[in-house]
């Protein structure tokens, strides 16, 4: 695979499981379930402890860092394939770990939250995703 085609096809599967990570916030109705008077502390609790899944990304992003600086050693090699292979494999798994924080904003919706929760979840993937781009350096 060249360098051409799997930034290509990194930057066509960032998209698409960003919109994946994304579509359930947005899908999902409102207020299945009432927690009547005791949605402002279940909200923070809940708040908190989907913040901690944020925490979970620490692995799959080394393992990610690991990738990108082993593609950087091996280019113009004939390991460069095998590379681009390993670091989309990486960050395909790395992706799933940052989507996290968006379904935890949908099912927080599900349970009638309040917004500023489903929006403070909802937006920590997409920074996260920023985090997985594909460095210019490999271009």
């Amino acid at each position: 695979m060249r360098p051409v085609e799997a930034r290509r096809t990194l930057r066509m599967l960032w998209w698409l499981q960003l919109a994946v990570a994304m579509l359930p916030v947005w899908l999902f109705p409102s207020a299945i379930y009432d927690l009547g008077a005791q949605i402002e502390r279940v909200s923070v609790l809940f708040f908190v402890v989907a913040l901690t899944l944020l925490f979970l990304n620490n692995r799959p992003f080394q393992r990610f860092k690991h990738a990108v600086i082993a593609l950087g050693k091996v280019r113009d090699t004939e390991q460069e394939a095998a590379a681009w292979q390993h670091l989309m494999h990486c960050r395909l798994q790395a992706l799933w770990y940052a989507c996290l924080p968006a379904w935890a904003a949908a099912l927080a919706k599900l349970l009638d939250l309040e917004m500023p929760v489903i929006v403070l979840l909802a937006v920590a993937t997409p920074v996260l995703f920023w985090l997985y781009r594909t460095p210019r350096q490999l271009a």
